[in-house]
């Protein structure tokens, strides 16, 4: 007998017929995954809540670190600037100190120079008797005015007054008259001396004096044009029966330079 050959065929099976059931499980999935869900949303509503209470905590304590850290700040530089003012103050202080001292270290000194003044003119013992030319102090206050302060003095047994005159003359070299020299170079400017009554407007009059102890002479001049003085040439004579002749010379030197 002959095959008859055609389509695989397959098995079939027979099924009862339960809409039910399909309506039921898928009704049990729907459940399962909206169960699952609202599981997962409360998971995460619960794990984003404890996120934002430690980032609200270490928020919090980052706020107060800062707030502690902005107070220290603000007290360091308190102290620094009462450190500050406390060195000004201190350095101020030093020398307020400092010229004080000085100060009183220059009253000393003159207040001994006076002393050893008074000293030289009063005690009858002292070497060198008689008139002295004590000292020539000259300060300028103007270009080309000079004021001088010649001060004379007697040490004697007994003070009775003493009289006389005084000449004082300026040496110095005049540099608006150059020389000129044979081979036409040009020298320094020529040797002068002035008196002081041809400098002095209220010294016209020869200079006298006449005092006990010791006296100040005082006065002003003007210098000529081009006239740069060298030396002050003092000379003092006295009249009566112990009458003296004393000559000294000064060096040029402005109190200050």
């Amino acid at each position: 007998m002959t095959a008859v050959k055609g389509s695989k065929q397959h098995q079939m099976v027979v099924v009862p017929y339960r809409p039910m059931y399909k309506a039921l499980i898928f009704v049990a999935f729907f459940t399962s995954m909206a169960v699952f869900g609202w599981l997962s949303y409360g998971l995460g509503n619960y794990q984003g809540l404890e996120l934002q209470v430690e980032v609200a905590q270490e928020k919090e304590l980052i706020k107060r670190q800062l707030g502690e850290a902005t107070v220290l700040i603000t007290q360091m530089r308190q102290e620094i600037a009462d450190l500050t003012v406390g060195g000004e103050i201190d350095n101020k202080a030093n020398e307020e100190v400092r010229q004080t001292i000085q100060n009183q270290q220059n009253l000393l000194a003159a207040q001994s120079e006076e002393i050893s003044f008074y000293k030289g003119v009063m005690l009858p013992n002292v070497a060198g008797k008689g008139l002295r030319i004590e000292q020539l102090t000259l300060s300028s206050n103007a270009p080309g005015r000079v004021k001088y302060s010649l001060l004379l003095t007697q040490i004697v047994d007994k003070h009775d007054y003493v009289q006389g005159g005084v000449q004082i003359s300026l040496l110095g070299r005049n540099e608006s008259r150059n020389e000129s020299q044979n081979d036409g170079q040009q020298v320094d400017g020529q040797e002068e001396t002035f008196q002081l009554s041809e400098l002095d407007l209220d010294k016209t009059e020869a200079i006298k004096f006449r005092f006990r102890y010791f006296q100040n002479i005082v006065g002003e001049v003007q210098l000529p044009e081009g006239f740069i003085p060298r030396k002050v040439v003092v000379v003092v004579q006295s009249s009566g029966t112990n009458a003296q002749r004393l000559e000294k010379k000064f060096d040029w030197l402005l109190k200050g330079e």
